[in-house]
């Protein structure tokens, strides 16, 4: 199972690179992708990041998910036509389109959201168009669109992508091995 996570420079740290690590520990395979036609990508806190490739080298077949880290590097995903068209064509294919803390503002932009459960950074709420906002940190709605709210929901926004991908079990293993504590589980 493949996943592409999308960097632009900006992007947040800790809601890119703890989810790679999540999965990862979780035996999905994620490619991290850069659009800033440069494969060093720098993230809001200044953390230079080499992508796994270029978007424009990126092979997109066989994916089942796409990721997008929140971040002020949003508006650079958010700027990238090639990017939303790609989106487009999952959520049109009913693939999983996935996006953390300001990253669900490009789904809501684009009226992906629409009449759908969604949530992101607190205050960005009135880009996600049409969206019936949630409260809980982390929304899965209509079996392919996941958002999550920032930085701290890192962590369960990973775990969520683990458990639609390889189930319950394995993220409740992976939790269990990073002694990472979830109450609904118990």
């Amino acid at each position: 199972m493949r996943t592409l996570l999308f960097l632009a420079d900006g992007f947040e740290e800790i809601e890119a690179l703890a989810t790679v690590d999540i999965l990862r520990r979780a035996g999905i395979d994620v490619t991290t992708v850069s659009v800033t036609k440069k494969k060093t990508v720098v993230g809001k806190m200044g953390v230079p990041v080499t992508a796994d490739s270029l978007f424009e080298e990126a092979d997109t077949s066989n994916v089942e998910m796409l990721i997008l880290p929140g971040g002020p590097g949003v508006s650079f995903l958010d700027q990238h036509e090639e990017l939303k068209n790609l989106v487009k064509e999952f959520h049109k294919d009913n693939k999983w389109i996935t996006a953390i803390c300001a990253a669900p503002t490009v789904f809501g932009k684009m009226g992906l959201l629409e009449s759908r459960k969604a949530v992101c950074y607190p205050g960005l709420e009135g880009d996600l168009k049409g969206a019936c906002v949630q409260s809980e940190a982390v929304v899965v709605h209509d079996g392919n669109v996941i958002t999550s709210k920032g930085p701290g929901t890192t962590f369960e926004f990973a775990l969520k992508i683990v458990e639609v991908l390889k189930g319950v079990d394995k993220a409740r293993e992976v939790a269990k091995n990073m002694v990472y504590h979830k109450d609904e589980w118990n």
